[in-house]
């Protein structure tokens, strides 16, 4: 609300300088332009409110009197080049003035005609920066800003600047209503021109829809405010607030969108399906394909995506790096969803943790176990043979190599390895028979344990020196009985 005891003040001749030098500085545009048409303001204090209030400054009587008599005045001459009153021939002579703030202000003018700003890009402005300053900056940059702000700026010209231009440059370019949809679609590929694009009145609708994924939410409310905007930007702004109602279509549609922190929010989305999200766990940002892997709606084809990801990146990183992407592996080995594929897959990694919990796996099917006990790499060893004989999927031919493995060694495990073996549910009659005479008495007992030892050895059992096994071996032919 307009404070009409300061607009009095601003506006009264009688207002002392002091006073309206006070309210030069006023919050409300309306007494800083009151101050700009008073004709006690100090010359000073109106150069500074001509930025914004240049055709009040002008308007000021007293300017008339400044400008008889004084008309070459840098007051005088740098007003007129920013007053919108200022004829076409005065603004032409002010051109040719080798000043840089007179130039920006006749660039920047809507009253200079197009002819004068193509002479300023064409020829260049004189050199008038001094030694320490970029002369490509000072010169050039300020100017070419103004003019690219310009209403009267043609689309040649602005095609022209968006050349070689500045990021200031181009920024005010994509502000400009009269930039072709062509230039505005290639700044949209740069994510810090769109907050200017969406400033941009002539935005289309397929260019605002690029904006509207954006993090930053004074860029979507532009967006959504902006009267080119489609339905489908509206239903991106509401998906990246986290609002209900995002279509599988659109997921789908967004599933590629060129900013991860977009494809991230996909990946978590609750109705991402699963053909989706196996995109994403092939995405070559880091964190999408873990959300991705870690959705409900994952499938197998999802995790053997991820498995393959896992793997890449291990491969990539440094020695010192590779510990998440094992940690990540052990964790997908783990889970109770994972299938063969996905195990195949992780093997590729060569991690000796990785490769010890998938021959341990419940899920590992017998045939990979079998292939696992010829794997050749430097932390195989009895402790490794022992997990694959441990592992209730090992099939009967892989045991057999397994005994020979770690009957052959004279590790301190050894015994414990082959008591795996004696105990297993696929462990062929003859290894039983072999095992039961075997010069260490506890691996009779395992024997005695296991469903399927034949009659003719536990009954040979229920003989044992060691009344332990003579009792197991007992009990089982009971049961059997």
């Amino acid at each position: 609300m307009l404070d009409d005891n300061d607009f009095a003040l601003a506006s009264a001749v009688d207002t002392s300088v002091v006073v309206l030098e006070e309210l030069s500085l006023h919050p409300q545009p309306e007494v800083r332009e009151a101050v700009a048409k008073n004709p006690n303001t100090p010359t000073e204090v109106l150069l500074k409110l001509g930025k914004e209030f240049p055709d009040a400054i002008t308007a000021n009587p007293i300017f008339n009197l400044l400008l008889l008599e004084n008309p070459e005045s840098y007051f005088v001459r740098l007003s007129l080049a920013r007053s919108t009153t200022t004829s076409e021939s005065a603004i032409a002579q002010l051109s040719k003035i080798e000043d840089k703030e007179i130039l920006c202000a006749v660039a920047g003018n809507p009253k200079t005609p197009l002819h004068i700003l193509e002479r300023l890009v064409v020829e260049g402005p004189p050199l008038f920066c001094n030694e320490h300053e970029n002369p490509h900056e000072s010169d050039f940059d300020g100017l070419f800003t103004a003019i690219a702000q310009n209403p009267n700026t043609s689309e040649s010209l602005l095609l022209q600047l968006a050349e070689d231009g500045s990021w200031n440059i181009k920024i005010a370019i994509a502000e400009n209503p009269k930039t072709p949809l062509s230039l505005l679609n290639k700044f949209a590929d740069w994510r810090s021109m769109h907050e200017a694009i969406a400033r941009n009145p002539q935005a289309s609708s397929a260019i605002l829809e690029k904006l509207a994924g954006e993090n930053e939410k004074e860029i979507r409310d532009l967006v959504k405010n902006h009267p080119n905007v489609s339905e489908t930007a509206i239903a991106i702004i509401n998906f990246i607030e986290g609002k209900p109602g995002t279509s599988i279509d659109l997921l789908e549609r967004l599933a590629s969108d060129r900013r991860a922190s977009v494809r991230l929010l996909v990946a978590t989305h609750p109705s991402t399906p699963a053909k989706v999200l196996e995109k994403l766990a092939q995405d070559t940002d880091e964190d999408v394909p873990f959300k991705a892997a870690s959705h409900p709606n994952a499938t197998s084809t999802v995790l053997e995506f991820f498995a393959e990801f896992l793997v890449k990146q291990h491969q990539r990183v440094s020695s010192s790096n590779q510990i998440f992407y094992k940690q990540s592996a052990l964790e997908l080995v783990r889970r109770s969803d994972i299938t063969p594929k996905v195990l195949e897959n992780l093997l590729q990694m060569n991690e000796p943790d990785v490769v010890r919990a998938i021959a341990s796996s419940l899920k590992t099917p017998p045939t990979m176990l079998f292939a696992l006990t010829d794997y050749q790499a430097p932390f195989v060893s009895n402790d490794f043979f022992i997990n694959l004989a441990e592992n209730p999927n090992t099939p009967s031919e892989g045991l057999e190599k397994l005994y020979l493995k770690i009957n052959q060694t004279q590790h301190f495990n050894r015994i414990y390895g082959l008591g795996a073996i004696a105990a297993h549910p696929n462990t062929p009659v003859h290894l039983l028979e072999q095992l039961a005479v075997h010069s260490h008495d506890g691996l009779h007992a395992e024997v005695a344990t296991n469903v399927n030892t034949p009659i003719a050895i536990l009954e040979r059992l229920s003989n044992d020196s060691q009344d332990g096994v003579s009792s197991i071996a007992k009990q089982a032919l009971k049961e059997r009985a």
